[in-house]
């Protein structure tokens, strides 16, 4: 864990040369492409910044990076990955999408044996399963054996909580304790168990004219989690801090800056009150760009339990972020062309 940590801590440092403003992007497809103005239609719309300010563009980053928040397939290439990571800096890559049974057996053989050095693999529990006998013992049993086979960690999807139910239809909580073995022996064995849960604070608030995120909500309907179906944001978050109480030898790290990058504050505090509790920084630039000097602060500060991720891969040709990641964090440039490419912000 400690030469896990140590690239990635060592590129967070490199945030102390400056951060500046970014702006949100827009999402693939049409997102963002047709403009509607009263009457009016603008198709395509492709805005071109008149302002007269550097623009740095950074291929490699000033250290190597491990990104901790990665997902591909099986269909993947390790040797198209591997030319991909050595074009852009990227020392290993964590795939959190490791699975279990069978699948995680192949993603280890194809991907953990490649270069264990650099694909490292978080397998996944299913939740649903709850209240068979001997859940949390069997699941500790399952990770102990995944960690043998070669798994570096466990992965828990925002389901747990949200929509995982159990055999009579009831919500699964975080913080069930039939759950507490698993949790326990994941820091028995030092395996990080990177953890999202909840979302932004859009996604469980009304889809009207006042939410930030309409765009992307009215595209994905099904990530809208407001209404009675659902726990609300504080619930689960509250949830999984009981968690991370209960185990203070697990380490967490809670995807998208703890999903609460919209309030730093509260991170800063979980941050100070929870040894245990790390963050990465995986989809929420937008977040981070809009409150530049407090993101700075937040991140030098607390420059030792930040992560670097993408919630992409290298070489997903489709989705570029690592340009736009290093250059986010190692330059002082003040505007990032927001519909340069599609780049969702979720």
């Amino acid at each position: 864990m400690a030469r896990f940590d140590f690239w990635v801590r060592i590129f967070v440092a490199s945030f102390l040369i400056g951060l500046w403003p970014s702006f949100l992007s827009a999402e693939a497809d049409e997102a963002g492409v047709m403009l509607y103005v009263g009457d009016h239609v603008v198709k395509d719309f492709r805005p071109q910044s008149e302002l007269v300010v550097p623009s740095r563009p950074i291929e490699k980053p000033m250290f190597p990076v491990i990104d901790v928040h990665c997902h591909f397939g099986l269909d993947a290439d390790p040797v198209a990955m591997i030319e991909a990571m050595n074009e852009r800096g990227v020392r290993a890559v964590v795939n959190l999408s490791g699975g279990s049974g069978d699948h995680l057996d192949r993603m280890l053989k194809k991907f953990n044996q490649f270069s264990p050095d650099r694909f490292l693999i978080f397998c996944n529990v299913d939740f649903s399963k709850i209240d068979e006998p001997g859940f949390g013992p069997r699941m500790a049993r399952f990770l102990e054996q995944a960690h043998k086979k070669g798994a570096r960690g466990l992965k828990v999807f925002k389901n747990l909580g949200l929509t995982v139910q159990d055999s009579s239809g009831r919500r699964v909580a975080i913080d069930d304790l039939r759950i507490d073995p698993l949790w326990a022996k994941a820091g028995e064995l030092h395996m990080p168990v990177l953890i999202h849960t909840a979302d932004p604070v859009a996604f469980f608030q009304p889809v009207d004219r006042f939410n930030e995120r309409w765009m992307q909500l009215k595209r994905h309907p099904d990530w809208s989690f407001y209404g009675p179906d659902f726990p609300s944001r504080d619930q689960l978050l509250k949830e999984r801090n009981r968690v991370i109480e209960r185990h203070p030898g697990t380490v967490f790290i809670g995807a998208h800056v703890g999903n609460s990058a919209e309030d730093l504050e509260v991170v800063s505090s979980l941050l100070k009150d929870h040894g245990n509790f790390f963050v990465d920084i995986s989809g929420r630039v937008g977040e981070l760009g809009r409150q530049p000097y407090s993101a700075r602060e937040f991140l030098i500060e607390h420059q030792d339990r930040v992560l670097f991720g993408t919630d992409r891969y290298p070489g997903r040709f489709d989705q570029p972020r690592y340009r736009i990641y290093y250059r986010f964090l190692e330059t002082q440039d003040e505007y990032f062309d927001y519909y340069k490419h599609p780049f969702p912000t979720a």
